[in-house]
């Protein structure tokens, strides 16, 4: 089985480097182009199985890749694979959050993985989250017996999977740049996930 991971396309959050999460914002006229750039790329792969978060940026990220191409495959919605939610932080530039909540904007930068935003989700939490979603979806021997799987997804979700994937613990993400644009590939070899490509930007 072969696993191509897909950030979804730049949103105007992204252009503003607002924290957004749980946000269901959509992508940008440039994040299509990002997603119609990545379908090219994955023109000649004809995928079994296309799966998003429940957010709508990740659904039209995948509806244009899928239009550069011949695949009909259903895009099915996984919530687990969300974004981290960021709570009162949603929407707020680092420095307005530093402003308006100093206490919890300090302690979280003295312990990102347990200390959660105003009102959101712990990091610890979330990424229990993802790695579970992904242990439930891949449990179902019609998904591994897949040739290809679109998964289009979110920085957050997968870094964590990427961690799981390699036995890194979750705390290395920040050693992993998810580009938006660019695909990533691994294959499953007897359930062993091996790393083919990361932000790749070239055709198959």
């Amino acid at each position: 089985m072969k696993l191509y991971m897909v950030r979804h396309g730049e949103t105007e959050c992204n252009v503003n480097r607002v924290y957004y999460g749980s946000l269901d914002v959509p992508i940008t006229e440039n994040g299509r182009r990002q997603a119609e750039a990545v379908g090219d790329m994955l023109c000649d792969v004809v995928f079994d199985k296309v799966i998003v978060s429940g957010l709508c940026r990740t659904r039209q990220t995948a509806e244009a890749i899928l239009s550069r191409q011949t695949s009909s495959a259903e895009i099915c919605q996984a919530p687990a694979f969300n974004e981290m939610d960021f709570g009162d932080w949603e929407g707020l530039h680092y420095t307005k959050v530093r402003e308006m909540y100093p206490a919890d904007y300090k302690a979280m930068g003295a312990d990102w993985l347990h200390c959660p935003p105003t009102g959101g989700e712990a990091f610890i939490d979330f990424s229990h989250r993802v790695i579970e979603g992904w242990k439930q979806i891949y449990s179902d021997e019609a998904f591994k017996s897949s040739q290809n799987i679109l998964l289009v997804g979110h920085s957050g979700p997968m870094q964590c999977l990427i961690c799981h994937f390699l036995g890194m613990d979750v705390s290395n993400i920040w050693h992993l740049e998810i580009q938006q644009g660019a695909y990533i590939e691994f294959e499953f070899l007897q359930d062993f996930p091996v790393l083919k490509g990361l932000n790749r930007r070239e055709k198959l």
